[in-house]
């Protein structure tokens, strides 16, 4: 935790209280928001939940999330996050850290972005995006299109999935990167390989 949160920079229960007129908070002595976070409405805020800003950074939160138990966002030294309407961050655990100056994330509406994974760095995951699993995911870049239920695998956005380091990759619309270990040696795929009855 950043010595900022370590000063109180988090809202209190009651002013947390005032978060919960327009979001579902769903344990207030469990969830931490930062008073230099921006949120929109109709979010869901799961026990666990940490939302961590300071006043040299961005974090902006749009409508409809779902940050189940273990979601922590990050925007600290100058970093900043910029998060779309209707995601679902988790279960599983999500990290998105933008701790520092050269920090940019922006992550688009209707992702799903769950079990385990890290995302930092010059990172953008276009609506739709989905990144699945215990993988480190910096400065890449998953192009917006429709979302998981999209019954045409060749429109649905960018997707990793799988366990390990993926750095610098771009990934089109209707693609997906599979990866264990490095992505940096997996091929990227269409997604139609993997729903051939679509």
């Amino acid at each position: 935790m950043s010595h900022a949160g370590a000063r109180g920079d988090f809202l209190s229960s009651d002013e947390l209280s005032s978060i919960a007129e327009r979001n579902t908070v769903l344990d207030l002595h469990s969830v931490l928001v930062s008073r230099f976070a921006t949120l929109g409405e109709g979010n869901t805020l799961y026990p666990g939940v940490v939302i961590q800003a300071d006043d040299r950074s961005e974090l902006t939160i749009g409508s409809d999330n779902v940050f189940y138990p273990g979601a922590f966002l990050l925007a600290e030294s100058g970093g900043r996050l910029r998060i779309g309407s209707s995601g679902d961050y988790g279960p599983g655990g999500v990290q998105v850290k933008a701790n520092a100056g050269s920090s940019e994330i922006r992550i688009g509406g209707g992702v799903r972005i769950a079990n385990g994974p890290e995302i930092v760095g010059l990172t953008s995951i276009g609506d739709g995006g989905q990144v699945i699993g215990p993988i480190r995911a910096q400065s890449v870049q998953l192009a917006g299109g429709g979302d998981h239920q999209e019954p045409d695998p060749d429109r649905r956005a960018g997707v990793l999935k799988g366990v390990g380091l993926a750095r610098g990759l771009v990934v089109g619309v209707g693609e997906v990167v599979n990866g264990l270990g490095d992505f940096a040696v997996a091929p990227i795929e269409r997604q139609r390989f993997y729903h051939p009855g679509a």
